[in-house]
């Protein structure tokens, strides 16, 4: 039986790879498997990516797109479908709702960014945006690591955050305030996964 796709989306700062890894560790204490995946993976276009972040954009907003595109498909070939093929639970940290929005804010296409990825990618059945303003990301990332990089300049962020917001339906996209304190986040959010991918009157791990 085909596991099941939930991705984590929102704004740099806005806590994903947290919230990923407590929902993760969450579930398998439940007795579901899972396993998590973050973007940009480990690959040659990963790695450029990642030096871009540091370094600052030095290519075009549509080879950015690109060095995404590639790095995805390599991702959902190796990574993702593989495990929802063994049932697993998978849980991104980002997937294309990402390149749509932050490619988009940078004046590529977002129907143009959103075909090229459904043509390779399986869409997710549940995607939790993670909301907060961009200030509040910027005092985080800074607290964090002491500086932000070319990717969190506040004007981008608010254009990237309202993106996001378009996107939201309250079903396959739900926002999630997450300026609580993550225990807090963690909470609402493994009620609202639970409640997904469990059929109702039954409990994981017979609890």
């Amino acid at each position: 039986m085909r596991g099941r796709f939930i991705v984590f989306e929102g704004i740099d700062g806005c806590g994903k790879s947290t919230q990923a890894r407590l929902l993760t560790a969450a579930l398998i204490e439940r007795g579901l498997a899972a396993a998590t995946f973050r973007e940009p993976g480990d690959t040659e276009y990963g790695r450029e990516l990642r030096r871009i972040f540091v370094e600052g954009r030095d290519v075009s907003p549509r080879e950015e797109m690109r060095l995404f595109l590639e790095d995805r498909r390599i991702d959902v070939r190796s990574n993702i479908l593989p495990a929802l093929a063994a049932g697993k639970v998978v849980i991104m940290d980002r997937y294309y709702l990402s390149s749509v929005v932050y490619q988009g804010a940078l004046g590529v296409d977002p129907v143009e960014i959103l075909a090229a990825n459904e043509a390779i990618a399986p869409p997710p059945d549940l995607t939790l945006l993670l909301d907060i303003p961009a200030d509040v990301a910027r005092q985080r990332i800074r607290a964090a690591r002491g500086a932000t990089n070319t990717f969190e300049e506040r004007d981008y962020l608010d254009g990237v955050r309202a993106r996001y917001l378009s996107y939201c339906d309250g079903e396959s996209i739900v926002r999630i305030d997450a300026t609580a304190a993550p225990e807090a986040v963690h909470e609402e959010l493994l009620r609202l996964v639970v409640d997904r991918i469990q059929p109702r009157g039954s409990s994981a791990g017979g609890e």
